[in-house]
């Protein structure tokens, strides 16, 4: 599945690629359910989970109430989805708290937002370009370079992000699908391929790897490949890739291939 939701709602502040704990953004919250309950969101988020990710979300905040980097990924994604009343609500909230002064990149979203709530227009904050004047950090490049990535409407420069994104953190199986992506839009399939194998090698029980590699194969013409692995996806709890089975099937029977 290509993650357009994500690539746009963790886009501004990129706080929910990163599955090693010891390298997410900073975050406030005290509480260690909250906590368990944000990076659960964050992984699900990074498999294309959607439903994952808010349940997990909305499950810190009413745990915790005061866990600003949990508003702030509502919010992204509520914007991503144009629900910008549904952000707002969350940006309430947010912008109540008193911010950890050592927490910065906190700052540097909420500047923004404050603006946002006095015009309410549906504008992309560039939060990561603020970011990128921070002190340098080894998230720093990794923000920035996956920002770039979906900022460019460029296939090939995306590539270019996307490829030293995952320099730093090769163990990244959403950059690998993202990746993919964007080589079959620049029609470079073997490349393309290539990088769904290394998603699915990374995220072997994640269903959005194996509906990645489906519509691969859907792309490619090898229809009966297509069916195999978008049943694997259903199989693994995603509903939506029965859609792309009932494609590759409907294709084998129209060309009998």
């Amino acid at each position: 599945m290509k993650t357009t939701f994500f690539s746009i709602a963790l886009l501004l502040g990129c706080l929910a690629f990163l599955s090693a704990q010891d390298i997410y953004l900073p975050v406030s919250s005290s509480s260690e359910t909250a906590k368990a309950e944000y990076f659960k969101a964050l992984q699900a988020g990074e498999n294309a989970n959607i439903p994952g990710f808010f349940d997990g979300m909305k499950a810190a905040v009413k745990t915790d109430p005061n866990f600003f980097m949990a508003y702030v990924n509502l919010v992204f994604a509520e914007t991503a989805f144009g629900q910008y009343e549904k952000a707002a609500a969350f940006i309430k909230p947010a912008l109540l708290l008193t911010l950890p002064a050592s927490t910065r990149m906190n700052e540097s979203i909420a500047k923004p937002w404050k603006q946002w709530t006095k015009t309410r227009k549906p504008t992309r904050l560039n939060t990561w370009k603020r970011y990128r004047r921070l002190p340098p950090t080894r998230l720093k490049p990794m923000t920035c370079d996956w920002s770039a990535a979906w900022l460019s409407k460029d296939p090939k420069a995306a590539v270019k992000h996307l490829l030293r994104l995952l320099e730093l953190r090769p163990e990244y199986g959403g950059g690998y699908n993202t990746l993919g992506y964007n080589y079959m839009a620049l029609q470079e399939m073997d490349k393309a391929k290539a990088a769904f194998e290394k998603y699915i090698e990374l995220a072997p029980n994640e269903p959005n790897a194996y509906d990645s590699m489906g519509e691969y194969y859907l792309n490619t013409g090898d229809y009966a490949k297509s069916a195999e692995y978008y049943d694997r996806a259903v199989a693994l709890g995603m509903e939506g890739s029965k859609n792309g089975a009932e494609k590759a099937r409907a294709a084998i029977a129209q060309k009998g291939n």
